[in-house]
């Protein structure tokens, strides 16, 4: 008997499994449910062996010939079919992929405080450019290759962002075993993205002005979570996380304070900060729109702002504006050097007005939180602000008490 098309198309089910085999081996098995699949009867070393193809008719007659032809070229070369297939399966389930969606799903969710950012390096340029490769035969170059056309893409930063990434992902895999060695511990960022200078960008005291009257203005066309959320951060310098993630249990009016938990926090340190009466009036403009337990909601007042609204918004600003590129990073640099260079702020009160964690000696002999010195600093950048915006000449409190 030879199979064609018909022949197969037409098998009906039966009470019980059955199967027809045609003289070259090749063999058909119709389920009772009437489901069919593709098997391949041959002899290995003096043994009979059978093995599955695939369904059909996902799997057609002439596919299922052709693997058929390969099982046989593979018992020509003396390797047994059944068992070159195990150890592809092997192979494929031991990917740059699998290992990326294991190290996310058993470590980065767990661990890290910013997982979606991980999640999309993974989706948008580990998968991409790495996923399909086997981890036994991933060597460093094809790490740096793939790196290379990050680069090449305009994204040089980012590029870094992904080694160190690679790196983590790879030390995950040596560190439960799967890998013997790490392929991209020994890749150095400065040969890949280059030595990555820090930012310096700090907005004058015109630019403050210009940019919040801006947002107050009907030409802003923004919502008024993204044109708030900018003026907190200015004027509290808190980072874009904490004020995304923060929830309404967090703030106390009565004290005016905000205690950000240690999770939102990237020192993984309670940070509490001073609301000058300023700050306390846009929170209150906030909580009049909100419909959740989160500050700072997106457009359908429940669910916290997204991780890229703020950066579209800043865009959309400096295209209408004109103020020098600058992100929401840059507010709160220009915070911190407002509060030293405009109100001469002692630089230990500015630390601890960003949350910075101490360094270990510092921390050892001074456990002074200085929320009253962090009070009147924050209280003074609020009025320097409002005076800016009342076109006064700034009053330097903290200088004129020196």
């Amino acid at each position: 008997m030879k199979f064609t098309d018909a022949y197969i198309r037409n098998l009906k089910p039966q009470q019980k499994w059955f199967e027809q085999i045609e003289f070259s081996g090749l063999g058909i098995r119709v389920m009772p449910g009437g489901g069919k699949s593709w098997i391949f009867r041959f002899t290995f070393d003096g043994k009979r062996y059978k093995m599955t193809l695939g369904k059909y008719p996902g799997i057609g007659l002439k596919e299922a010939r052709e693997l058929m032809l390969e099982a046989e070229h593979l018992k020509e070369q003396g390797i047994n079919p059944i068992e070159h297939a195990k150890q592809q399966q092997a192979k494929s389930d031991n990917t740059v992929k699998k290992l990326a969606l294991s190290w996310y799903a058993h470590y980065v969710e767990k661990h890290l405080k910013r997982p979606l950012t991980v999640k999309k390096q993974i989706d948008g340029d580990i998968t991409m450019l790495l996923g399909d490769w086997v981890l036994d035969e991933l060597e460093t170059k094809h790490i740096t290759q793939a790196l290379d056309k990050i680069v090449k893409r305009g994204a040089s930063v980012h590029a870094n962002r992904v080694l160190s990434s690679l790196k983590q992902m790879f030390g995950y895999a040596v560190s439960r075993g799967t890998m013997s060695t790490n392929p991209a511990a020994n890749i150095r960022a400065r040969d890949i993205g280059g030595h990555e200078k820090p930012r310096e960008r700090v907005l004058s005291l015109d630019e403050i002005k210009s940019l919040w009257l801006f947002l107050d203005g009907k030409d802003s066309q923004m919502a008024p979570q993204t044109r708030i959320a900018i003026k907190i951060i200015l004027l509290t310098g808190v980072r874009t996380a904490e004020l995304r993630l923060a929830q309404w249990d967090e703030i106390n009016f009565a004290e005016s304070l905000w205690t950000i938990p240690a999770i939102h926090s990237k020192a993984s340190i309670f940070h509490k900060v001073h609301l000058s009466d300023l700050t306390i009036n846009l929170l209150q403009q906030l909580r009049s729109i909100s419909q959740s337990n989160y500050i700072l909601t997106g457009i359908d007042g429940r669910q916290p702002l997204t991780e890229n609204a703020l950066p579209r918004a800043i865009k959309r600003i400096q295209e209408r504006l004109g103020i020098p590129e600058w992100t929401a990073h840059d507010l709160r640099r220009t915070f911190a050097t407002q509060l030293g260079e405009t109100l001469q702020i002692d630089p230990v009160v500015i630390e601890k007005c960003l949350g910075h964690k101490m360094p270990r000696i510092m921390a050892t002999y001074n456990r002074n939180e200085m929320l009253p010195q962090r009070r009147d600093a924050l209280d003074d950048w609020a009025n320097c602000v409002y005076n800016l915006l009342q076109d006064k000449v700034v009053y330097l409190s903290s200088v004129k008490s020196m």
